[in-house]
């Protein structure tokens, strides 16, 4: 439907003409103000997985729970939860919003020789409205490697700029990054979406996948398979231990440390240990002179990628061995303190640490709803002619990134604090609303949207109205 704001299929509000379910439910178009059209029979995209068959390699269906087993996770901690949803598949969610969470796959891409020489598939909701999904493909072993990939990496990013308007909020598609001999091709569900001139010179990689739920939202992402070409490999059992470092910022080589350490019970049954961290750089400093230091003790770092780049904000990961009196039975039970040292370190971060000693990780991920709560659209107000004695307000509310929608009332606008007019949006989804307001002078302006659900959290714009709002 020409101007639609939204759907409404068999009572659940979505903005996109696209969502995922099973059948052919009954779906009505509705407009700005709520109004709804006739209903049409929905059509339904039969599933395709003869792309499986191109991945000649490693296949996750996410069937296990035991995630770390498979893979390094990398996330603000609280902010990015990863858990098993039912079907098989792997939910982010990541309440805090703004926040990204990336999978290092811990069995390594391998290129053939000619013609099509690797593919990496992901299948993922993540590049839906205003998402971001990052393929990084790195020789050695990064966990992340921030807005600065090493100068021999590969990167691959759909998002809106990419193929835009074709995915829906919630909706999995399957993303290929395709190597050939001339380029690498970017294909999303069979068809080519974006190429990129680049012909790696390595022959392994990692495939680090990072993923970005839409800003404004209570975040989450789904990822139903990962795909990566190459021979069957065996890959090193380890368990990882978080640690927090007594302070997160990088210190000098000789300056003082808090008294803040880790507990040293990983190491004690462990017959060797490692330390994995990763450091945002600042503008300055030498990351070839970062050492960890464990009490008394400074464990030397080095990095697991090569080209990378010293440039502000970017992100290295570094490794070191411990040497074997942190480990065994005897020894302190925590070692402090534990922070990481730099020359010129120059306010650099670190963002995190952890132990790998040998081993299987015993960590399971736990089960989490299938679907999330829906949420109300995102309301901007702005004036878009201010003459003077009228003013013209625009109010958008957009639920594109939404996967399901709360149904909203309407919305009021007040002149310092009294009602001047009312919209009702019965059952509505979002939509553009123009307003003309006679008014002289300065005022205050604000606009309160009103869900359907009287207890449901409402939210408020203030702007306002001057000479210099022309």
């Amino acid at each position: 439907m020409p101007g639609a704001a939204g759907y409404e299929v068999d009572g659940t509000l979505v903005a996109s003409p696209e969502i995922a379910r099973s059948g052919r439910p009954d779906v009505r178009a509705v407009d700005a103000f709520g109004q709804r059209s006739a209903p049409v029979r929905a059509r339904e995209q039969p599933r395709d997985d003869t792309w499986r068959r191109a991945v000649n390699g490693w296949l996750d269906d996410f069937d296990d729970p035991f995630l770390e087993r498979r893979y390094h996770f990398s996330g603000r901690r609280g902010c990015v939860n990863p858990g098993s949803g039912s079907g098989g598949r792997l939910v982010l969610d990541m309440p805090c919003g703004n926040d990204t969470a990336v999978l290092r796959a811990r069995t390594l891409l391998q290129l053939g020789e000619s013609g099509e020489r690797g593919r990496v598939a992901v299948v993922t909701d993540a590049a839906g409205p205003r998402g971001r999904l990052v393929l990084d493909l790195v020789p050695g072993t990064p966990d992340r490697v921030g807005p600065i990939p090493p100068a021999d990496a590969v990167r691959v990013v759909v998002d809106d700029s990419v193929a835009p308007g074709t995915r829906g909020a919630g909706v999995l598609h399957r993303f290929e990054a395709v190597l050939t001999d001339n380029d690498v091709r970017v294909v999303q569900d069979g068809a080519q979406i974006a190429s990129l001139p680049v012909v790696p010179k390595w022959r392994e990689a990692s495939v680090l996948v990072g993923v970005t739920p839409p800003p404004g939202y209570p975040g989450r992402v789904e990822i139903d398979a990962i795909g990566i070409t190459g021979s069957r490999q065996s890959v090193e059992d380890v368990t990882e231990t978080h640690l927090v470092a007594g302070t997160l910022r990088v210190l000098e080589p000789d300056e003082e440390a808090p008294g803040i350490g880790v507990a040293r019970t990983p190491l004690r049954d462990a017959p060797s240990a490692r330390l994995r961290t990763t450091v945002r750089l600042g503008d300055g400093g030498d990351p070839n002179g970062l050492v960890a230091q464990f009490g008394s003790a400074r464990v030397p770092l080095r990095p697991v990628v090569s080209g990378w780049s010293t440039a502000q904000d970017s992100e290295l990961t570094l490794v070191g061995d411990l040497p074997a009196d942190l480990l065994g039975a005897s020894g302190p039970d925590a070692l402090s303190p534990f922070v990481l040292r730099m020359p010129g370190a120059s306010q650099a971060q670190v963002l995190e640490s952890y132990f790998e000693v040998p081993g299987p990780s015993p960590v399971r991920l736990e089960a989490v709803p299938q679907e999330s709560t829906p949420v109300l659209p995102v309301m901007t107000a702005e004036f878009v002619r201010v003459a003077p004695n009228d003013a013209t307000l625009v109010i958008t509310l957009d639920a594109s990134p939404a996967r399901s929608v709360a149904p909203l009332a309407g919305f009021e606008v007040y002149v310092d604090s009294s009602l001047a007019a009312t919209m009702p949006i019965p059952g509505g989804v979002g939509g553009r609303h123009e307003v003309q307001l006679s008014l002289k002078g300065r005022h205050d302006v604000e606009v309160r949207l009103r869900p359907e659900n009287p207890e449901a959290q409402t939210d408020s714009v203030w702007l306002e109205l001057s000479r210099s709002s022309r």
